[in-house]
């Protein structure tokens, strides 16, 4: 029972998936009668997107700025987040440039295919959705400030914004019910219509990703707890980390092992204070694994689908996209999509092409939620060893801050659940500039 309500909608997915293979090196062409089953379910859920993408980034800038931390251990938080995603990123980048599988394929064909089969006036939703995205992100983000910057007087909007969230994030699981059939039925038109050559892209892909991911796990995740500890905390680091690890595999849920990542951390030596504040907010915005996966997209499409595959003068667009494209998965609820199209929006790609992105999320969805899942616990050790503090019960110099935030992560795939975000404390303190900021 259990094993089904974890894996069922990705063995659901994966079948429909090679189902739709199968179908389209079978039939070919002829798969083209099934396309507007795909269409159809692809234009649902770019309408979603929408409002999914503006209630959520709000709601989750309004939890950030009241989430209680002082403001010198939120600086430090984020600082930690960005520096290892960025490690992460540019890792995968340069064993990428190393070894880019991709260039095999031939893109001309691809393209082609690409063009050919979508230049027939059916974009248009999608692509009026895909070019509003990027302004969408910001303006949510800002709003979001705004309202946490009126404090009790915009508590209202915040819960409205919190059940809208909840509400939309219902709706998107209702519609992916529907996604193994659907995105079936559209895989198989773009195996026929694009040739089976792409099945081996999404192998190298796979393989490529696997192997920063064990680069990362292992080498780096172990070089940044050595720098806090030294051998003795590494080899509490390595023990304490057996349950999230083994929970991230049986699951793919990084919001599952939110309370074994703070047990964890607590075990080697974090301050409750840190690791109740960091780790949940980790969960919402720091994901090494996605930005990794957003890497690894970007290339593919681009050496792919694109004139010619990325160079090392392109090391900072593709990190960056990469690191764009970690923190939505994170902060938006099934973001996994939402990540795609952005990758597609940036690069001048039709919005479709985002379905074709999914597949590859939908295969190593276990890795990408396992780094995210390590990533946080290491980001905990790195923000205790950098905070001052007095004793191991968290009354440091961010005394009296206690985190109210819960994650919405659910790991990579696009059809994982998200647990709702706690409501605040009246104990959280507001952001300074407020008026009613108790400061």
């Amino acid at each position: 029972m259990g094993f089904w309500k974890n894996y069922g909608f990705t063995l659901a997915l994966l079948a429909g998936v090679i189902a739709g293979a199968v179908c389209g090196m079978v039939w070919g062409e002829g798969t083209a009668v099934v396309r507007p089953v795909g269409d159809v379910f692809l234009d649902v859920v770019f309408v979603l997107i929408v409002p999914l993408v503006a209630f959520s980034m709000s709601s989750a800038a309004v939890k950030v700025c009241r989430s209680g931390m002082a403001w010198r251990l939120l600086g430090t938080t984020l600082g930690v987040f960005v520096l290892m995603s960025v490690v992460a990123a540019v890792l995968t980048y340069v064993l990428v440039m190393v070894w880019n599988p991709f260039e095999a394929a031939d893109p001309e064909a691809f393209f082609a295919g690409l063009e050919a089969g979508g230049d027939d006036g059916r974009l248009s939703l999608k692509a009026a959705v895909a070019a509003s995205l990027l302004p969408l992100i910001g303006v949510s983000v800002l709003a979001g400030i705004i309202i946490a910057l009126f404090g009790e007087r915009g508590s209202r909007v915040a819960a409205f914004l919190d059940k809208a969230t909840s509400l939309t994030v219902r709706m998107m699981q209702l519609v992916m019910y529907a996604a193994p059939v659907c995105l079936g039925c559209y895989f198989a038109w773009t195996v026929g219509s694009l040739g089976g050559t792409i099945l081996g892209g999404y192998a190298d892909a796979v393989m490529v990703y696997v192997v920063a991911g064990l680069t990362v796990f292992f080498l780096v995740n172990s070089g940044w707890v050595a720098l806090c500890g030294g051998k003795r905390m590494l080899g509490r680091f390595w023990r304490g980390m057996v349950p999230p690890t083994l929970t991230a595999v049986a699951t793919a849920s990084s919001a599952v092992c939110l309370p074994l990542n703070m047990a964890a951390a607590k075990g080697m030596g974090v301050r409750p204070l840190i690791s109740d504040s960091v780790i949940p907010l980790g969960t919402n915005i720091h994901k090494d694994g996605s930005s990794m996966v957003g890497v690894v997209k970007v290339v593919f499409l681009l050496s792919v689908f694109g004139a010619a595959a990325p160079g090392w003068g392109d090391l900072f667009l593709v990190v960056g996209v990469g690191l764009l494209v970690g923190t939505v998965m994170g902060a938006v609820p099934t973001g996994g999509m939402t990540g795609e199209l952005l990758v597609c929006t940036l690069f001048g790609y039709a919005p479709e092409m985002a379905a074709v992105l999914m597949v590859f999320s939908t295969l190593i969805d276990i890795p990408a939620t396992l780094l995210n899942v390590a990533g946080n616990v290491v980001a905990s050790v790195l923000v205790d060893r950098l905070t001052p503090g007095s004793d191991s019960s968290g009354h440091g110099s961010a005394s009296g801050s206690a985190s109210i935030l819960a994650s919405r992560s659910a790991g990579t795939g696009f059809g994982a659940t998200n647990p709702a975000a706690a409501e605040p404390s009246s104990e959280a303190l507001s952001c300074p500039g407020s008026k009613d900021d108790p400061r």
